[in-house]
């Protein structure tokens, strides 16, 4: 007897024909079955059915390809779902572990980091001032404070704003 034959233009295979050209095993044929893949009568199977059903061949027009499309998606949902799930898994043991920290711990650490950083910048005129009075004369000292305190605060002024500090082109 042969695995396969055709009945009204339907090409039919066995079982056991079936399970060796898709290289499945028997429980997976059965899974399928429970799945909703239909027999062409006992023992047999409709070749293009069966690959239409596993989505191997497409007709956009059938209703069996509706249902494998949405057997499909659904199993893609569950996929990316379970990556989802994982990914939540693994953020939860490493805020646990220590790797993050609070939002409002953050803000106040960087908050006071910033304010230290404006003092000190700001009193750097001050103090690169003074360290070229003694090679200069008082006027052109003041003048140098006064030149570096502006572009100081330009600077703080710039990055408080955009983030990002474009100095200031002399003028001619």
């Amino acid at each position: 007897m042969y695995g396969y034959k055709e009945l009204g233009g339907v090409v039919v295979v066995s079982t056991k024909q079936l399970v060796e050209l898709l290289e499945i095993s028997d429980r997976t044929l059965t899974d399928w079955k429970r799945q909703g893949l239909t027999q062409h009568s006992r023992g047999w199977w409709d070749l293009k059915h069966v690959l239409k059903w596993r989505g191997l061949i497409y007709n956009d027009d059938s209703e069996e390809n509706k249902a494998v499309n949405l057997q499909k998606k659904k199993l893609e949902a569950e996929i990316a779902f379970k990556e989802a799930q994982s990914d939540l898994s693994r953020l939860k043991a490493d805020i646990a572990n220590g790797k993050y920290i609070d939002k409002e711990i953050a803000e106040a650490e960087l908050s006071r980091f910033f304010l230290i950083f404006k003092k000190s910048a700001m009193s750097l005129s001050r103090k690169l001032a003074s360290e070229v009075g003694p090679y200069v004369e008082p006027l052109e000292a003041r003048r140098i404070e006064k030149m570096l305190a502006d572009t100081i605060n330009d600077a703080l002024e710039q990055m408080s704003v955009d983030g990002v500090y474009h100095a200031k082109k002399k003028r001619a």
